[in-house]
């Protein structure tokens, strides 16, 4: 019985956590992670990745968590057509984007992301926080290779892939000291990373973060009149998505700097903010809250000397 027990629960936990691709736009596909953190539970699939079907194969953006995870979702790509990959595209550095470009590079995907994320690459760091993260994880990235971008992005790059004509933006400091979004020219779909969200709270506690830039960016993606945006993580989204972060991030600095000027600790604002803030029912507020008002009221220091 017991036995029985075990293997309908292993079944319940692969079925709630299985890979479904979706068309989500003419020739444009998706995969949808779930709203966690990572687990071995739940196979590090909790973040979206996402392909473009073009006349000249496959456009990839973003590979998911682990080798495993991007195996999966490229044979879900070729039961669609059996193509080439012809680029993966990585948003920023963090594991459940970067960790399974493995599977595309052997595919023979050329790699395009921030030049910053080459400079991680290349730094002792990369290393040591993948065997840090496969400690804390259970052993979920063990199969985990680096994979570094074959064209580094620190501006702005213009691709004409097949039919489509793709602008990859850099849009630094923001979520990471490493954010690219693509813009998709033609049907005006622009794939966002972790710059945007609709009712879920973005991570802004990175080292590399800077809200106060993310607030520009935000402004700079609105700017580009997207019909369509596809984040990190949320189903797809339009522009009101873009109103949602940003006020959250422009709530949260602004009542951090009020709190500050009245001489509260960080402890203190902390309470208050849990206790008050309009977004505290939000999906992910009681994982990244804390972290992202750390960040903010430290960063506030720093730019009072900019």
């Amino acid at each position: 019985m017991k036995k029985i027990i075990l293997a309908l629960l292993l079944l319940v936990v692969s079925n709630t956590f299985a890979m479904e691709l979706k068309q989500f736009h003419k020739n444009m596909y998706m995969v949808r992670g779930v709203d966690a953190m990572p687990s071995v539970e739940n196979r590090g699939f909790m973040s979206n990745a996402y392909a473009i079907l073009t006349k000249e194969g496959w456009v990839v953006i973003d590979s998911l968590s682990t080798p495993e995870l991007s195996k999966e979702f490229y044979d879900e790509l070729m039961k669609v057509k059996k193509v080439p990959v012809k680029y993966l595209i990585i948003t920023h550095y963090h594991p459940d984007h970067w960790y399974g470009a493995s599977t595309f590079k052997q595919a023979g995907a050329t790699v395009i992301a921030h030049k910053k994320l080459n400079e991680f690459y290349n730094s002792p760091e990369a290393k040591m926080t993948l065997e840090a993260s496969n400690q804390r994880f259970g052993g979920l990235y063990k199969n985990v290779k680096l994979i570094p971008a074959d064209i580094e992005i620190s501006d702005k790059k213009d691709l004409k892939v097949g039919e489509y004509e793709i602008s990859i933006i850099s849009m630094t400091p923001a979520h990471t000291n490493n954010d690219i979004v693509v813009f998709v020219k033609n049907d005006k779909v622009l794939f966002a990373g972790d710059l945007v969200y609709i009712n879920r709270i973005p991570f802004a506690g990175d080292r590399g973060a800077s809200s106060k830039n993310w607030l520009k960016v935000l402004n700079e993606m609105k700017n580009l009149d997207p019909k369509v945006i596809l984040g990190g993580h949320n189903e797809p989204m339009d522009k009101k998505a873009i109103d949602f972060t940003y006020n959250y991030l422009e709530y949260t600095r602004n009542t951090i700097k009020k709190l500050k000027e009245q001489g509260k600790s960080l402890d203190e604002i902390k309470a208050y903010i849990n206790q008050n803030s309009p977004y505290k029912n939000y999906v992910m507020y009681n994982v990244f809250n804390d972290a992202n008002v750390y960040k903010i009221y430290n960063d506030l220091d720093l730019e009072d000397f900019e």
